[in-house]
């Protein structure tokens, strides 16, 4: 049960009969206080009764203003005490009747208008309290008369420290581009305009922060028309103004990402039309030509054209590796690839061959479309390779003719010397060394002139035999147990004449027995090679010999101090054929040092030189005291001369 705090009566009774009950209690108290100054009871009514209907409409409307005006009528006429006149009492009802009621109406419409003001005046107020906008209003002074809590929020002003104050001190506008402060643009009622197409600037808070915000500021009139104020709206579009941005940003990244794309399709198409090589583009199984860069038209002329399928416009051409790539999606690389096809249109198929790779070129979901062919003809490179490697051939057996003539020659012409040498050298001791004067005997003399000729053509013999036997890799090694100090000795001993004729001195450092197991005739003759050349060319000069011996291996130097050897020709005397001095000085064929090397190498050691100009050279050989494995005994390359 909802009990009520209302008499039951007055709840029966209801607002309007209380309302006239009041004008009724009204109207009497007016009367009394009327009837209490000097002229007494009046039979007409007094301005206090009118004041009473007055205020009975401004309360309680026209129904308490006219019961009101009728009692102000009729209570004069019955409490008054003089003689009634009824022509004067009507006159006097009929005016205050129709003075009262014009008052009432108008009273009541004053009120119902100044009541309708006000709830739009707190409807306004408490939408502009709760709206998402910021909104500020001034006086006609510019000091603000009200802003709402989103205002506050974005200026950093209270309500109580913002009102009063100038709004160019609460709201500090400043130009996003120039940082000046700009006051807010105020519109005329024609310029009026929301305030999503405001003004951008730059709102400063109290607090210092800056935030973007569009602003609209509109005048406010009196009813007169005169100027009483302005209403500044703005809102906070900081996230707008990122997300435009960010847009912006985006836009000029997708405009730049568009520009490289296109310059990156360019610079394409360009390689594409001045490649080096020969493109074609085909799309499908048939094979139609997409694109054909210059050179490929320039390869096979027309006959490769747009739009058209292969197989139709190069006839006689083979296709089985284009299916074979379009079919499977593997690519193909060949290699001097003959095609045969009817390259010059004239009917008549010809054969090309071709370096040139298939790839097949597949669409977003992987699926290949078409092949993409890159090749370059070598038809004249491999013209050219076949004509030089029967050339090659033709030389070869050139070769092994001159080397089978000049291993049969040095044979059969070191017989003969083998056997002059023999003669010569038992006539030279048959006969007595001087003659019955007592002075040298002059066949002596002439036999030794014979016999040193023989000996430098023997050697020659010997030296092209072994270039014979390296080229045919048919030197022969027989290592054995060599004690190359021994060796040494004995072969400066056999070089002391020679070296006596040349001005030379010969010194050979004491050195212990250091044996290993070599061939001892091919390291004599790399020995007896160093030291002629050493004596040759370090004539008057002293040359020194010395070996000694470093772990496992052994190493043999001979050093002399004649006219040196440039460091450009340090690795070229090694070579066949190749000298480092003039052959009008010093005579030579320029095969000892190579031959040497040969041997040494055969051996499992090395040579090398130490030289400059004017100081002599110093020849170090290296071997092993154990032989390799498998003596090195292959020769220089067959194609060279």
């Amino acid at each position: 049960m909802v009990l009520s705090s209302r008499h039951p009566r007055a709840s029966r009774l209801g607002p309007a009969a209380l309302q006239g009950g009041l004008a009724l209690l009204v109207t009497g108290l007016a009367f009394l206080v009327d009837s209490s100054f000097p002229r007494g009871l009046a039979s007409s009514p007094s301005f206090l009764l009118l004041a009473a209907v007055l205020g009975s409409a401004w309360w309680g409307g026209l129904g308490p203003a006219l019961l009101a005006t009728a009692a102000s009528i009729v209570l004069p006429l019955v409490f008054s005490g003089e003689p009634l006149v009824p022509s004067s009492a009507l006159i006097s009802g009929v005016f205050f009747a129709g003075l009262a009621v014009p008052i009432s109406w108008a009273a009541r419409h004053v009120r119902t208008s100044l009541q309708a003001a006000q709830r739009e005046r707190h409807v306004l107020s408490l939408t502009l309290r709760t709206i998402g906008e910021a909104v500020i209003s001034t006086d006609s002074q510019g000091l603000v008369r009200f802003i709402n809590p989103v205002a506050v929020s974005l200026t950093g002003w209270s309500i109580s420290e913002a009102l009063g104050q100038p709004l160019a001190r609460v709201l500090s506008l400043v130009d996003p581009s120039t940082q000046e402060p700009v006051p807010p643009h105020l519109c005329s009622d024609d310029e009026a305009r929301s305030i999503s197409g405001g003004h951008l600037v730059l709102l400063r808070s109290r607090s210092g922060a800056e935030l973007s915000v569009e602003h609209v500021a509109i005048p406010l009139a009196e009813f007169p028309g005169g100027p009483c104020g302005s209403l500044v709206v703005f809102r906070d579009i900081s996230a707008r103004f990122r997300e435009e941005q960010e847009r912006a940003q985006l836009l000029a990244r997708e405009h730049d990402a568009h520009l490289q794309v296109e310059a990156q399709r360019k610079r394409l198409e360009t390689l594409f039309l001045q490649a080096p090589v020969a493109i074609c583009l085909t799309r499908g199984a048939e094979h139609i030509v997409e694109l054909v860069n210059p050179l490929c038209r320039t390869l096979v002329g027309d006959h490769l054209r747009p739009g058209h399928a292969v197989r139709d416009t190069v006839s006689g051409l083979d296709l089985h590796l284009l299916d074979e790539v379009f079919r499977t999606g593997m690519p193909f690389v060949g290699h001097e690839v003959p095609l045969l096809a009817d390259y010059s249109g004239t009917g008549h198929p010809e054969v090309k061959y071709f370096d040139f790779t298939l790839q097949p070129w597949r669409g977003v979901e992987g699926d290949i479309l078409g092949i993409m062919g890159v090749c370059a003809e070598v038809t004249e490179q491999v013209l050219v390779r076949r004509e030089m490697e029967t050339l090659t051939a033709d030389l070869q057996k050139a070769l092994q003719i001159r080397d089978d003539f000049l291993s049969v020659a040095s044979h059969e012409l070191k017989t003969p010397l083998t056997s002059l040498q023999l003669q010569l050298q038992l006539l030279w001791r048959s006969l007595p060394e001087t003659d019955a004067q007592g002075r040298p005997h002059p066949a002596r003399q002439r036999i030794e002139a014979t016999r040193r000729p023989a000996e430098r053509l023997h050697k020659l013999v010997n030296t092209l035999l072994d270039v014979s036997r390296i080229r045919a890799d048919r030197l022969a090694l027989e290592p054995e147990t060599v004690d190359v100090a021994a060796l040494l000795r004995d072969v400066v001993a056999r070089a002391e004449a020679d070296a006596v004729g040349a001005g030379c001195t010969l010194h050979l450092a004491p050195s212990p027995p250091i044996v290993g197991h070599w061939d001892r005739l091919r390291l004599e003759q790399v020995v007896t090679n160093l030291l002629s050349n050493a004596i040759k060319y370090g004539a008057s000069h002293p040359v020194e010999l010395a070996v000694h011996q470093e772990g496992a291996v052994a190493h043999l130097t001979v050093r002399d101090h004649g006219i040196g050897i440039g460091p450009e020709d340090q690795a070229r005397i090694f070579q066949r054929f190749e000298r480092a001095v003039s052959e009008r000085h010093y005579g030579g064929f320029g095969l000892g040092l190579w031959i040497c090397k040969q041997i040494v190498d055969s051996l499992g050691g090395d040579i090398r030189v130490r030289s400059q100009p004017g100081q002599g050279a110093t020849f170090t050989v290296s071997l092993p005291l154990a032989p390799p494995a498998r003596p090195r005994t292959e020769g220089v390359s067959p194609v060279a001369v």
